[in-house]
């Protein structure tokens, strides 16, 4: 073998050996890319899965906040209520006394005006979701009664209310003063 051949030969192997070195780095180097694009691929979905997850606990507290704020503005309406019921207790206790029948005697315009006035008031809380509680001849209910005392009446069954003392009233369905009632043993 000559000096050329042999410098031939060395070329060749280390041509061989080029190729075979710049695979195995181009593979490495996929291998890494491909690595990493899985990883962004993961986080990716971890972030969407987070975005979701917020957004629906954003909803979630939008609808509670509403909730809450029409919760306090029922509240703000039921405690003007039970402050004004005593009001409508004093106009039906002078529409229904026996003064109120004097009265009518002698001024029945005065006793209209005053049931007028009652009636627009009733009228106006009835729009505003007050309701009276109908006792009389009801099962006794905690829910919506107070028992202020018992009487025996064999005409009636046992537990039912045979007189309101004062009237229950509810605001949009929710109790806001009991009714005061009689009821049978």
């Amino acid at each position: 073998m000559t000096k050329d051949d042999d410098t031939k030969e060395s070329k060749k192997k280390t041509a061989t050996k080029k190729p075979a070195t710049k695979k195995s780095a181009e593979s490495s180097k996929i291998k890494k890319l491909k690595k990493d694009v899985d990883n962004l691929k993961k986080e990716l979905a971890e972030a969407n899965d987070k975005y979701i997850r917020m957004a629906a606990e954003f909803n979630n507290f939008k609808k509670r906040s509403e909730r809450d704020f029409v919760n306090l503005i029922e509240n703000a309406n039921r405690n003007l209520f039970i402050e004004l019921l005593p009001i409508i207790d004093d106009f039906e206790r002078s529409l229904n006394s026996d003064s109120a029948e004097k009265t009518k005697k002698n001024d029945k315009f005065f006793k209209e005006g005053i049931n007028l006035i009652y009636q627009k008031l009733i009228s106006t809380f009835k729009k505003q979701g007050l309701e009276t509680l109908e006792s009389i001849d009801t099962p006794f209910d905690p829910e919506f009664h107070e028992a202020l005392m018992q009487i025996e009446n064999k005409d009636k069954d046992s537990n039912i209310v045979l007189e309101e003392i004062q009237k229950g009233y509810l605001l949009k369905n929710k109790v806001i003063r009991h009714s005061k009632v009689v009821v049978n043993k």
